[in-house]
């Protein structure tokens, strides 16, 4: 998807989001593109949240509901609730109760900052994570 395209996806999504009285958090490209960082793309919007919102989400976005496969226990990342859904405006990945290494993923407010985002960037720590830390880390100090 292109920032437009991200940004309008956002845009529809964020009152249901809100309205689930969950909390929840923008992470990834697209998170990064909402947050104004100049990346070409995102593959989906990822929505982290806990269990009750995952739930939440299901009910009120079951239309959408693609078959997915969550992220294997043996990885680095495990959601407790993995949902897809391919929305009229762009794919979304749901991740109730993600964990990354064992550890639950502590985000802070619906769209984290860009150190935060970076803290969360180096946690996945998978090649294509650092890359979008160093792109990150040139548009913080960029101002």
């Amino acid at each position: 998807m292109t920032p437009a395209e991200v940004q309008a996806l956002f845009q529809h999504l964020a009152p249901d989001l809100d309205a689930m009285a969950s909390p929840w958090a923008l992470i990834g490209s697209g998170a990064l593109i909402v947050l104004g960082v100049p990346l070409e793309a995102a593959a989906d919007l990822d929505v982290v949240t806990g269990m009750d919102g995952a739930r939440r989400l299901r009910a009120a976005w079951g239309a959408w509901l693609e078959e997915a496969e969550p992220k294997g226990p043996d990885g680095p990342f495990r959601s407790l609730d993995f949902a897809r859904y391919n929305t009229p405006w762009g794919p979304v990945e749901v991740m109730g109760g993600l964990q990354v290494r064992g550890r639950a993923l502590d985000v802070v407010g619906p769209i984290p900052s860009g150190a935060d985002q970076l803290r969360i960037l180096r946690l996945f720590g998978r090649p294509k994570d650092i890359e979008k830390a160093a792109r990150l880390e040139a548009f913080l100090s960029a101002g």
